[in-house]
C-alpha cells in the first residue's frame, strides 16, 4: 500500500522520468527487498516445490514483471510467484524445468553475470530442455540509428521515446543513446554473441526465432513485451537446448 501511493507522487513521476539509472537501481532494490520478505526463503521453497510437482513439464518464466504466464512459475525482483535475483545463482534444483523463458531480461545484467545465468539456466533445465531468451539484437538498434529498420521508421522510433519519457528525441545520438542506457540496460547482444555464450554455458542446438513463434507449442505467443511491433523492430530470439 505504502509502495502504491508513493508511485502516485509528483516526486516518483519526476524520479521514473529523469532517467537516472542509479536512482532507478536503487529503487528496484527497495522494492525487491519488499518482495523478498513475502516471496523469498521459505515461502519461495513451498511455492517451487508445489508447482513442480503440479506439472510433467514445468516451466519457469525470469524476470517475469506484470506479465505473468498461466502454468509457468512466474519470478521476478519484484514481483510474480517467487522472489529471484537473477544476479545470484538460481535457488531451483538441478536438471527439472522442461522450459526457461526470459524476455528482456539479461541485458540489465552485466556481462559476467549475463554468462552466469545463462550456465544457471542449462543447470535447471533438464536434458532436451529448452531455454528461449527475448532480448534486444544490436543490429536491429543500429538500424533504429540509421533510420533503415525496417518495421518503425526513426522519427516515429523518436516519438514513440518521447510519450515514455517526457523528452525530446531530436537527433539520432538521442536515441541510441536512450535505449541503451536509460532502462539500465548494461550489455546489448548480437546474435553471434549470445548464440556463442549459450553454447559456452553448454547448450548445443541454437536457433533463432520469430517474436512469438516456436516450433515447441509451449513457447509459442509468449513476448508481451510493450506494443506488438516493439520487439519485431528491437529484439531477437534465442532458443536453446540442453543436450
Amino acid at each position: 500500500m505504502l509502495l502504491q501511493k508513493f508511485r502516485r507522487t509528483a516526486f516518483f513521476e519526476n524520479l521514473r522520468r529523469s532517467g537516472n539509472p542509479t536512482a532507478a537501481f536503487a529503487w528496484l532494490r527497495f522494492r525487491g527487498a519488499v518482495f523478498y520478505s513475502t516471496h523469498g526463503h521459505v515461502m519461495r521453497y513451498r511455492a517451487i516445490a508445489k508447482y513442480v510437482s503440479s506439472t510433467e513439464e514445468p516451466r519457469l518464466q525470469l524476470g517475469s514483471g506484470e506479465v505473468t504466464l498461466p502454468g509457468w512459475l512466474n519470478s521476478d525482483l519484484v514481483r510474480g510467484d517467487i522472489y529471484i535475483d537473477v544476479e545470484r545463482p538460481l535457488p531451483l534444483p538441478d536438471a527439472r524445468f522442461a522450459y526457461v523463458f526470459a524476455e528482456h531480461l539479461i541485458e540489465h545484467v552485466s556481462e559476467q553475470d549475463g554468462m552466469q545465468l545463462l550456465r544457471e539456466i542449462h543447470r535447471i533445465l533438464r536434458p532436451g530442455g529448452v531455454a528461449r531468451i527475448t532480448t534486444p539484437d544490436l543490429p536491429k538498434i543500429i538500424a533504429l540509428y540509421e533510420d533503415r529498420n525496417p518495421i518503425v521508421s526513426r522519427a516515429d522510433y523518436a516519438r514513440f521515446l518521447d510519450d515514455i519519457t517526457g523528452r525530446r528525441h531530436e537527433r539520432p545520438c538521442q536515441i541510441f543513446n536512450d535505449f541503451m542506457r536509460l532502462w539500465g540496460h548494461k550489455y546489448i547482444y548480437d546474435e553471434e554473441d549470445l548464440a556463442a555464450r549459450l553454447h559456452q554455458a553448454g547448450f548445443r542446438r541454437v536457433e533463432r526465432q520469430e517474436p512469438r513463434q516456436s516450433e515447441h507449442p509451449q513457447l509459442q505467443d509468449l513476448e508481451r513485451h510493450g506494443p506488438e511491433w516493439e520487439n519485431h523492430a528491437e529484439a531477437m530470439c534465442l532458443e536453446a537446448t540442453r543436450a
